[in-house]
């Protein structure tokens, strides 16, 4: 096992459970643009992608119609923090986020959410005290499952890929971090089955995100052997 360096971390079903706020203020946002609002079945079933994918493939909204979509991106910002007021934190998430961020690792946030979006929600949960850095929507032109926004978090940590725990509860998560070179932890806290986790490979299936101070502790002491 290397040496891990930092921990790069999916947001939404691995550090919040926020999965029915996100689908409320989605289909808000979508009724206000389109005839055709989806169930929440089909958004749940697209969870870990961007929202403006889920409008064009949703609805009959084409990906050139930039107009359409701006309208539908601002109006799922207004309706975010409305309904983020139910999110909650995932058992033993803040803890191992701060047990890690002391053991001198940098901890990088990897969401599809708007980066205004994210920091509203991060404050919220007082995870910002931990989570000094993130990689957002704005800040990538192909985001998950493609690895940019992976290999984007190692680089602000200041860390190589191999160096990176990377963990998600969705397979756009995994099959991301599988292709960045990162070490890829799965955990089923969200609403996919693990099966369908397994599926992309990743490195480790843990039960809960706080198996992740052992893997950073086991790797801290194979450093020191």
């Amino acid at each position: 096992m290397p040496g891990y360096q930092a921990l790069l971390t999916d947001l939404d079903g691995t550090l919040i459970h926020s999965q029915d706020c996100i689908c409320d203020a989605l289909l808000a946002a979508f009724q206000t643009v389109s005839k055709v609002t989806p169930s929440k079945e089909e958004i749940m079933g697209m969870f870990g992608l961007p929202v403006e994918v889920m409008l064009t493939t949703l609805t009959d909204i084409s990906p050139d119609d930039k107009e359409t979509i701006a309208d539908f991106i601002e109006e799922y910002k207004r309706q975010y923090p409305i309904h983020m007021e139910r999110a909650r934190l995932i058992d033993g998430a803040l803890e191992t986020v701060k047990y890690i961020e002391g053991l001198g690792c940098p901890v990088c946030l990897i969401t599809s959410e708007r980066r205004k979006n994210a920091a509203h929600i991060l404050g919220r949960m007082g995870l910002d005290r931990y989570i000094r850095c993130m990689v957002t929507r704005d800040d990538v032109d192909c985001f998950k499952p493609g690895p940019e926004p992976i290999l984007k978090g190692a680089a602000a940590c200041g860390t190589a890929p191999k160096g990176c725990v990377y963990i998600g509860e969705s397979p756009f998560d995994i099959e991301a971090g599988v292709a960045a070179g990162v070490f890829t932890v799965a955990v089923p806290s969200g609403n996919w089955p693990v099966d369908s986790l397994v599926e992309q490979s990743p490195d480790c299936v843990v039960k809960d995100i706080t198996e992740l101070c052992s893997i950073f502790d086991e790797s801290r002491r194979r450093r020191t052997i």
